[in-house]
């Protein structure tokens, strides 16, 4: 199809006719094509519509020295254009052209064609053909690192985005990659250390074998913690800041000799995160993004480091810009209110002042409240993560959630078809569903919540059954009948009883807290007991027997205490000798909460019964008891407790 331009159309039936012998001719139309596409958006997609890829590919393939190279600058230059046009250049085949062509025997084609690759992997969503797949050409890259600016620049960022997996990872480190990464270091031009640092990370990302390997290396290491100094480009610092980052959270620090700074743990943790909060209060706005997504990796679940970045006062205030930021387009916004949320979301999560200073200092409620019906999904998921964070706070649960109403936006994710919004949103709503938030009675009062959160509870995504089953032992806790009945309508006995066999521990931790929570009114009990006791006494009985972990043991023993106020249920519970066997000897058990629970348990059975209390001691219960005495004081008052009922 012809290029519609006129003033091209010499220089395009050129281009398309490239078997012409006239090189000279042909050279000339591809410079032409070159210098009017570099720089402008619309002649690059008038030249893809006009369907002039497939022979400008074709030169790259087979035609060698200067009008190679100029082919590969027009594909460069089209691929900068975004991930639109450099789609177009990968569905035309030009990965394959491109591998092919680094194995040149001409430097500029080598670097022409590096260029090209380096630029097209910027958008890793749409290369379809991996660089792993073609033979050798892995070792290659690593190869050519050493040979010049250019391709040590192109073949570290290119090597950095292809890996992807720990596999490829420790195949990378296995090389001499890290060596050759290392000297790139020593360049005097920023953008080569950028690239360095950049693959330096990928490799090292939540792999603790290459963080000790890059701390093992004290030159490596001393030039990376060097690059985060003021002096350098802060895209520089950046870079360093993230392979640090990734040195922490692994934690191979601890495990490494002592060398010059990091001697004081303290030291090197305040280099790095001075380093990321400047980053995050940048005049770049991509800095500001990436700087605040950092912060959110480096301080999360370390409140220590949480509490430290909270006393830069700038900081707070500078994330709080984000939401305000006059941005260039509405992606680069959205993505700046969502790295803010985030930052926020990782700075409150553990530590009550903080979570005050955010609301009531920067004043982020109404934000976040948006932030949870914005139109980006990106945005919601993180202004999900920071409410998670901030709803941990009994105070702002009664106050400043509660005015704002956030659980109603909240609502609406949890029924989202979204999962990923699902996930997040149900896993906020429990907190919401406490005895002390308020919101809990306006949650309740919506129409078809419970049965959402049974949907939920009995869902194939382990995350969503558990913040299922959490959400609904949460809004059963001191319920009144007609929502525990609501519940059982729902979610029944049967139901839960298979969660108590779920494959995840913390979900049948969950679902017994539930049936604890459903299990309050004797009357009630025994209804239930009287319809399901077999299947009760045949799920729960062998949980007490095996060896699982003491917090499910302990909640399984919680269940029986309240079975045991039944007057029905606790006559069935005496009538099961291997019941009786096993609460005797977890009397005896070295956890101090499984002998309260089993305490507990056997108060209610020897309550106001003679016989029961005879059958006891028959069985060597009141022995026992006499000889906890001298346990530990709680242990010991629950026992005096429980013995006055044998006398």
């Amino acid at each position: 199809m012809p290029v519609c331009l006129p003033p091209d159309i010499e220089a395009v039936q050129v281009v398309q006719d490239n078997q012409s012998s006239d090189t000279e001719a042909l050279h000339g139309a591809v410079r032409h094509i070159k210098n009017r596409v570099i720089g402008c958006g619309a002649r690059k997609r008038e030249y893809i519509e006009g369907g002039i890829l497939p022979s400008i590919i074709s030169i790259l393939s087979w035609k060698s020295g200067t009008v190679s190279v100029e082919a590969s600058y027009i594909c460069n230059s089209l691929a900068h254009g975004g991930p639109v046009y450099a789609k177009a250049l990968v569905d035309q085949g030009i990965v394959p052209v491109l591998v092919q062509g680094i194995f040149s025997e001409h430097s500029e084609v080598i670097e022409a064609n590096l260029r090209t690759l380096r630029t097209i992997h910027r958008y890793p969503e749409i290369v379809s053909d991996c660089i792993w797949d073609y033979k050798n050409a892995i070792p290659h890259l690593i190869e050519l690192m050493s040979t010049s600016e250019t391709c040590g620049q192109c073949c570290a960022a290119i090597l950095g985005s292809v890996c992807k997996s720990k596999e490829q990872q420790l195949l990378l480190a296995t090389t001499d990659i890290v060596k050759g990464l290392e000297e790139l270091l020593d360049s005097e031009y920023p953008q080569t250390h950028i690239a360095a640092l950049y693959c330096l990370a990928q490799i090292s990302a939540d792999n603790d074998y290459v963080c000790q390997d890059i701390l093992m290396q004290a030159n490596l290491r001393d030039k990376i913690f060097d690059k985060m100094t003021f002096e350098h480009d802060e895209s520089v610092q950046y870079e360093a800041a993230k392979c640090l980052t990734n040195v922490y959270k692994s934690r191979a620090i601890e495990i490494m000799p002592q060398c010059s700074y990091m001697e004081d743990d303290a030291f090197f943790v305040r280099r790095i995160l001075n380093t990321i909060v400047n980053l995050c209060l940048s005049d770049n706005v991509e800095l500001k993004h990436s700087g605040a997504k950092l912060l959110h990796k480096f301080i999360l679940e370390v409140p220590e480091l949480q509490l430290l970045a909270s006393y830069s006062q700038k900081l707070i205030q500078g994330l709080s810009k984000y939401f305000t930021t006059s941005p260039r387009n509405k992606a680069e916004h959205a993505a700046l209110r969502a790295a803010a949320f985030m930052a926020f979301s990782a700075l409150s999560e553990s530590r009550e002042e903080i979570r005050r200073i955010i609301i009531e200092g920067e004043n982020i409620i109404p934000h976040l409240k948006h932030g949870l019906q914005d139109e980006s999904l990106e945005v919601q998921v993180s202004a999900l993560h920071c409410l998670h964070s901030l709803s941990r706070s009994v105070k702002q649960l009664r106050t400043s959630l509660l005015d704002a109403a956030v659980w109603q936006p909240l609502l609406n994710l949890v029924r989202s078809q979204d999962l990923n919004l699902v996930r997040t949103a149900s896993n906020t709503l429990c907190n919401l569903l406490l005895e002390f938030s308020p919101s809990k009675d306006l949650i309740l009062e919506e129409e078809g919540i419970v049965e959402r959160l049974s949907e939920l509870a009995l869902h194939s995504d382990d995350d969503l059954r558990l913040n299922g089953v959490w959400a609904l032992m949460n809004m059963a806790y001191n319920a009144e009948t007609g929502l525990r009945d609501k519940i059982l309508h729902h979610f029944g006995v049967p139901l839960m009883l298979g969660r108590v066999k779920d494959s995840n521990a913390k979900i049948r931790i969950k679902t017994l807290g539930l049936i604890r929570n459903i299990l309050k009114e004797p009357d009630e009990i025994d209804v239930l007991v009287d319809a399901h006791y077999t299947d009760i006494q045949c799920t729960l009985i062998p949980v007490l027997g095996c060896h699982t972990e003491c917090d499910e043991q302990e909640q399984v023993l919680c269940v029986f205490v309240n079975l045991a106020t039944g007057k029905g249920a606790v006559e069935k519970l005496m009538q099961c000798p291997e019941f009786l066997t096993l609460l005797l000897q977890f009397l005896s058990h070295t956890n101090s909460l499984i002998q309260i629970a089993a305490i507990m348990c056997v108060t209610h059975m020897a309550r106001s019964s003679t016989e029961r209390q005879v059958k006891l001691r028959s069985l060597g219960y009141f022995k026992q008891l006499q000889g906890m005495l001298c346990a530990s004081t709680e242990v010991a008052d629950r026992v005096k407790h429980c013995l006055n009922y044998f006398q």
